[in-house]
């Protein structure tokens, strides 16, 4: 039971802007569950990220395309694909070079809850400062943290440089491909997987959930700010932290 619950909580936290990794790491301690084992989340993450490839299979085959200098709109696709690579860069270097401060990070859920309300801070700057030039990359580097959401950064640096919200969102989504199977590879060197009938399930509950949340989230950023996701983790990261208090 308790892979489904986290099952549902990374599908539906991945990809909107409210740190999927901070609500891993709070909602166990909120319910005195105890850190979750480090194979189980790589196989949730797993999940999402085979949500994410299918839902833009057709995106990402014609960057692959673009590449091998095939398809419409050539110098577009190269384009995409190398902000991609300058947008994965500082996450790498981040990643190798502070992996143990991060990895410790988790073990902090106090500490997740202040990032929670950093990232709410984020979005609510980013919708009203307007455009701005912006590093979405280093932004994404930030966000290896695990209270303050990659999406919600990237997205919100988007915005800054000068994209609509459903560029900035969809942009935000690709660059997130190699940012997961990156940590996922990494993880997995560190931890062995959890294999059960429990673990397999809570993989295909984060895998739909996350195929639903892409589909929806790109659909409300189009007509709806992100000031509704702040006000969110401006309740919830209080509220995390004084349930955990009080266990």
């Amino acid at each position: 039971m308790h892979e489904i619950i986290l099952g549902l909580v990374q599908g539906l936290t991945e990809f909107l802007p409210v740190s999927s990794s901070g609500h891993l790491v709070l909602v166990p301690g909120m319910l005195g569950w105890g850190e979750p084992p480090l194979g189980l989340t790589v196989l949730l993450h797993m999940g999402t990220l085979v949500a994410l490839i299918i839902y833009f299979r057709n995106d990402i085959l014609g960057l692959i395309l673009g590449v091998l200098g095939q398809g419409p709109d050539v110098a577009t696709s190269r384009r995409i694909v190398r902000f991609l690579i300058i947008g994965t860069v500082p996450a790498v270097i981040a990643g190798v070079a502070l992996g143990g401060f991060f990895e410790h990070a988790f073990e902090r859920p106090y500490e997740s809850s202040i990032e929670l309300f950093c990232t709410a801070l984020i979005l609510v700057a980013t919708e009203k400062l307007g455009e701005r030039a912006g590093a979405i990359g280093v932004a994404q580097a930030v966000a290896i943290l695990p209270g303050i959401s990659r999406s919600g950064s990237t997205i919100g640096t988007g915005l800054l440089a000068g994209l609509s919200r459903e560029e900035a969102t969809r942009f935000s989504f690709l660059l997130s491909l190699p940012a997961i199977g990156g940590a996922g590879v990494l993880d997995l060197a560190k931890g062995d997987l959890v294999i059960s009938a429990g673990s397999l399930t809570g993989t295909l509950v984060s895998g739909l959930v996350g195929f639903a949340s892409i589909h929806y989230l790109l659909r409300f950023v189009r007509t709806h700010s992100l000031n509704v996701f702040a006000w969110y983790l401006f309740a919830f990261a209080p509220l995390s932290a004084l349930v955990i208090w009080l266990r």
